[in-house]
């Protein structure tokens, strides 16, 4: 997707982990929080994108749909339906996610499904729209896993930090 994501979920970025300074893995541990936070921003657009693209094909599916203002009247009750409780397990990202990082991925999701096959959404084709949606859910697909490989490397960092509190050759805190 972009190459600083990339950097961080390869296997040899958390390679002598063990031997680094307090504060470089502190510093790695930030960026990656960093990633984490742009990454989520745009993977929950993306699913945004793709309800709107399955609501459509479900529309049509019962004999609706290729009406633009019923849709619309409908996308309160369509987003609600994804919410789910606020507690995840993971500290909240911030409300502000990273240009560098939202940037290089929203280019790559409008490339996929973009504003004009959103605003369009109602008068695509049954082939456009279908092609539109299988986009969507693997360009959703994909961050995902690079989200969850994120993560991977967020425990790995934090599971250091703790190990080393734990031992006494760390602070808690930041310095």
């Amino acid at each position: 997707m972009i190459p600083e994501l990339e950097r961080v979920v390869d296997p040899s970025y958390l390679v002598g982990v063990a031997e680094a300074p307090i504060e470089q893995i502190r510093s790695m541990r930030a960026e990656c929080a960093e990633l984490e936070n742009g990454t989520s921003f745009v993977r929950r657009l993306a699913q945004g994108r793709l309800d709107l693209l399955a609501e459509e094909t479900k529309r049509r599916s019962e004999g609706a749909g290729g009406n633009l203002s019923e849709l619309v009247e409908g996308l309160a009750d369509m987003m609600s339906e994804r919410v789910r409780s606020s507690i995840s397990g993971r500290a909240d990202s911030q409300l502000d996610p990273p240009d560098h990082v939202v940037g290089p991925l929203c280019v790559v999701l409008d490339a996929v499904v973009g504003a004009s096959i959103v605003t369009a959404v109602a008068e695509l084709t049954d082939v456009e729209l279908a092609d539109s949606l299988r986009g969507a859910q693997h360009f959703e697909a994909e961050l995902s896993h690079l989200r969850r490989s994120l993560h991977g490397v967020i425990d790995g960092l934090n599971n250091e930090l703790v190990h080393r509190i734990s031992e006494g050759g760390a602070p808690a805190g930041p310095p």
